[in-house]
C-alpha cells in the first residue's frame, strides 16, 4: 500500500466518480479571450491539470450574468449558449485525461468594479459598500433576484450540455450568493432577507432550480466561506447550518473555504499562515453533513494532505495554487516522486498581485510555464551545444543552469558560498518566510537530479572565466545592499538588514529606527518587536508597505495594528543619522540606540563590466540585471536557460 494511500484512493461525489482524493478547485487565470470564450491557452492549462493527476479539476469562476457580474478582466462566460462548444472542448480535455470536470457558476455581485462590469453599477443583496474596493453597489430588487434563479440555473444546464461532470456554485468569499447569506450584506425586508434562513432562500431557490434543469445524476457542489472572518458576518455555527440547508436540498458536497475581499488573508493566504491552517472548518462542517467535504487552505506537501484525509469528516483536498506550481501533483505521488513536486510559496505575485489583480494572466514565481503550456511542449532545438558557465547559484542561476542542461548543453554553475538559493537563504530568516526554504531544497532537488556540475567555494573571477574558456557565461550573482548618501550613514550604529539576517551584527539599545518601509523594512521591525525593541519604521513615500503583496498588506497592518511596539511613519526622508537620533525632512527626529537600514538593493554586476573583452556571450541574470524579487529572477533564468544555443542572446552585457 502506497504511503499516501489516503490521497490515492477513489472516491465519489453524487454519482461522480472521482479515481483520488485530490482537487484542483477554481481559480480565475484570464486565459479566455475578450470576449469570454474558450482559448486554446486555456485548454492547454486545464489539460496539464488532468493529466497531472488531479482527481476532480474545477474550472475558474464562469459568468452567469455578462458583464453586469464580472469580477476579473478576461472571465470566462457560461451565460448563452454562444458559448457551450468551447466549454465542450474544455471538458472534453479534462476528461480526455481521466479527471473528472465540474465548472464553478459565479456572480460577482459588489465585489468588482465599474471597469469590469462596462459602466454598470455592481448589485448585491444590499447596498453596503465593499471595503476592499471600495465599491457601492445597489440592491437587487426582488424580480431581478428572481430572474438570476433562472441564470444560474440556464448556466449548470449548458455546462451539462457542454459534457461537464457537475457545476459548483460560488456561494463563498464574499461574490454574490455569499452576499445574500451574509448578515454583513444583507440588509433585505423583502423574503430574501432577515435570519439565517430567509437569507438562505436565494441560494437555495438556485440549487432547487439547478436540480429541476440538469435532474439527481448531475454532480452539483457548492462552496462556502464556512467562517467570513468579519465583523458582523457570517462565523462557523452561520457556515454548519448553511453547509446543513445545502445538503437538504441536494448539493453532492460542500467545499469548505473561507474570508471575503474584506478579510483577504483568511482568504488567498499570505506566506505567513501555516500549512493546512484552516482544515478544522471543514471537518466541523464535515461533522454535520452526510455529503463529503472538501478541505482547503495552504495544503502543499503529500504528506500533509494524506494527514488531512484520516479525518473521518474530511473526504477530499483541494489544492489551487499548489496546482498552479505543478500540474503533475497528482501523477508525482503516485509514481512515488513526492520529493520532485514544486512548492507553491504563497506569495501571491504572479497569480494574484501582478496576475488577476493587476488584469493580467495568472503566472507563477515557481513554475515559468504555468499558462504557456503549448510554448514550452515546442521548444525548438538548439542548434549547437555550448559550454555554458553560470555564475552563482541564486533562483536565477540554479533556474538558467537546469533549464540550460535539460537543453542539451554542458553546464558548470559556480557559487562563492558553501549553499545555494543566494539571497533566498536571508529571506528565509525572517519571521513568517519559512515557505521560502521549501524552494531553497526545491533548487537542490532540481540539481542533484540535472548533470550540472556544481562548484561551490568558487569566487570566479574573470582570470577564472578566460582559463575555462567557455561558449556563454550567464552572470547571476545576485544583488548587494543600497547604501543611500546620508550624512551619518558611517556610523557605528548603523547596520543593513542584511547583516541581521546574516547573524553579522546585533541590535543595541531599546529603541530602533528602521529606513524604508518595503517589505524587508516591515518584516525586520516586527522581528525587532519580538525581540522587546521599540521601532520606528519611516518610509519617504506617502504609503507604507510598497511593493507588499495584498494578503500579507492586510495581514501586517493587522497586526501592526495590535502592536504598540511598531510605528510606521510615512512621508518621512531622513537627511541626518545623529548619535542618538535620526532627522527627517522638517527637522522632525526620532530617537535611535540603533539604526537598520532597509534602504533596498542594487546589482552586484561588476564581473558583466570584466567580461565584455572576452569573446562569448554573456547573459546577465535575475537581481544581477535588476532586483526585482523571486519571480523575476526565476523566469529570467528560464528564459536565458531556453535562449542558449537556440537564439541569439537576449540580454546584453549592460542590460
Amino acid at each position: 500500500m502506497s504511503e499516501y494511500h489516503n490521497v490515492l484512493q477513489s472516491g465519489t461525489i453524487g454519482n461522480v466518480d472521482v479515481r483520488n482524493r485530490l482537487v484542483m478547485p477554481p481559480m480565475g487565470t484570464n486565459f479566455a479571450d475578450e470576449t469570454g470564450a474558450v482559448t486554446d491557452q486555456m485548454l492547454d492549462y486545464y489539460a496539464d491539470r488532468a493529466s497531472g493527476g488531479a482527481g476532480l479539476v474545477m474550472v475558474e469562476v464562469a459568468a452567469v450574468e455578462y458583464p453586469h457580474g464580472k469580477a476579473i478582466t478576461r472571465q470566462l462566460r457560461i451565460d448563452d449558449d454562444e458559448f457551450v462548444s468551447g466549454l465542450s472542448r474544455l471538458a472534453d480535455r479534462i476528461r480526455a485525461h481521466g479527471a473528472a470536470g465540474f465548472i464553478q457558476l459565479h456572480h460577482a455581485g459588489r465585489q468588482t468594479t465599474t471597469e469590469e462590469t462596462e459602466g454598470h453599477q455592481p448589485v448585491s443583496a444590499s447596498a453596503v459598500t465593499d471595503e476592499f474596493l471600495g465599491t457601492e453597489p445597489r440592491p437587487l430588487d426582488t424580480e431581478e433576484v428572481e430572474a438570476l434563479v433562472e441564470r444560474f440555473a440556464e448556466a449548470a444546464d449548458r455546462a451539462q450540455r457542454a459534457g461537464f461532470d457537475g457545476v459548483e456554485l460560488h456561494a463563498a468569499h464574499g461574490y454574490l450568493v455569499g452576499q445574500f447569506m451574509s448578515s454583513r450584506t444583507n440588509r433585505r425586508t423583502d423574503r430574501y432577507g432577515g435570519d439565517l434562513e430567509d437569507r438562505m432562500r436565494f441560494p437555495l431557490e438556485i440549487v432547487d432550480a439547478i436540480r429541476t434543469r440538469v435532474g439527481d445524476e448531475f454532480g452539483l457542489s457548492v462552496r462556502i466561506s464556512a467562517d467570513e472572518f468579519v465583523e458582523e458576518g457570517n462565523d462557523l455555527e452561520d457556515g454548519k447550518r448553511a453547509a446543513k440547508s445545502f445538503e437538504d436540498a441536494g448539493v453532492d458536497v460542500v467545499n469548505v473555504s473561507s474570508g471575503t475581499y474584506e478579510s483577504m488573508p483568511q482568504l488567498l493566504e499570505p506566506m505567513e499562515y501555516e500549512e493546512a491552517w484552516r482544515t478544522h472548518l471543514a471537518s466541523e462542517i464535515g461533522a454535520v453533513v452526510d455529503v463529503p467535504t472538501i478541505a482547503v487552505g495552504v495544503i502543499r506537501h503529500p504528506d500533509t494532505m494524506n494527514d488531512v484525509l484520516t479525518d473521518e469528516n474530511i473526504d477530499f483536498v483541494a489544492v489551487g495554487r499548489g496546482h498552479i506550481a505543478d500540474p503533475e501533483i497528482g501523477r508525482k505521488i503516485a509514481d512515488g516522486r513526492a520529493e520532485a513536486i514544486v512548492p507553491c510559496i504563497s506569495c501571491n505575485v504572479g497569480c494574484l498581485d501582478d496576475g488577476i489583480f493587476a488584469s493580467n494572466q495568472v503566472s507563477c514565481t515557481v513554475n515559468p510555464e504555468a499558462g504557456r503550456e503549448a510554448e514550452f511542449d515546442a521548444e525548438p532545438r538548439i542548434r549547437e551545444q555550448k559550454d555554458v558557465l553560470v555564475v552563482g547559484a541564486g533562483p536565477a542561476g540554479v533556474e538558467a543552469a537546469t533549464r540550460a542542461t535539460a537543453r542539451g548543453h554542458d553546464v558548470t554553475l559556480a557559487e562563492q558560498t558553501d549553499d545555494l538559493g543566494g539571497q533566498l537563504t536571508l529571506a528565509a530568516a525572517t519571521p513568517g518566510k519559512e515557505k521560502i526554504d521549501w524552494l531553497c531544497n526545491h533548487l537542490e532537488t532540481k540539481l542533484d537530479a540535472a548533470p550540472v556540475d556544481v562548484q561551490f567555494g568558487a569566487r570566479i573571477t574573470v582570470d577564472d572565466v578566460r582559463e575555462a574558456a567557455p561558449d556563454v557565461v550567464v552572470v547571476a550573482t545576485g544583488a548587494r545592499p543600497l547604501v543611500p548618501a546620508i550624512e551619518g550613514i558611517d556610523r557605528e550604529h548603523v547596520c543593513h538588514t542584511w547583516d541581521l539576517l546574516a547573524d553579522e551584527t546585533t541590535v543595541e539599545g531599546d529603541t530602533v529606527v528602521v529606513i524604508g518601509a518595503g517589505k524587508t523594512g516591515c518584516e525586520t521591525a516586527e522581528q525587532l518587536a519580538a525581540n522587546g525593541h521599540t521601532v520606528s519604521v519611516l518610509e519617504m513615500r506617502e504609503e507604507g508597505a510598497p511593493g507588499v503583496e495584498r494578503a500579507s498588506q492586510a495581514d501586517a497592518s493587522d497586526r501592526f495594528a495590535d502592536d504598540d511596539r511598531i510605528t510606521i511613519h510615512t512621508d518621512r526622508r531622513v537627511t541626518e543619522i545623529a548619535p542618538e537620533q535620526v532627522i527627517t525632512d522638517g527637522g522632525k527626529t526620532f530617537d535611535a540606540d540603533t539604526v537598520v537600514l532597509a534602504t533596498g538593493s542594487e546589482p552586484n554586476d561588476e564581473l558583466v563590466d570584466e567580461l565584455t573583452d572576452l569573446d562569448l556571450d554573456i547573459y546577465v541574470a535575475g537581481d544581477a540585471k535588476s532586483p526585482n524579487g523571486i519571480h523575476t529572477a526565476i523566469h529570467d533564468g528560464c528564459e536565458i536557460g531556453r535562449s542558449i544555443g537556440a537564439r541569439e542572446p537576449t540580454v546584453s552585457p549592460k542590460q
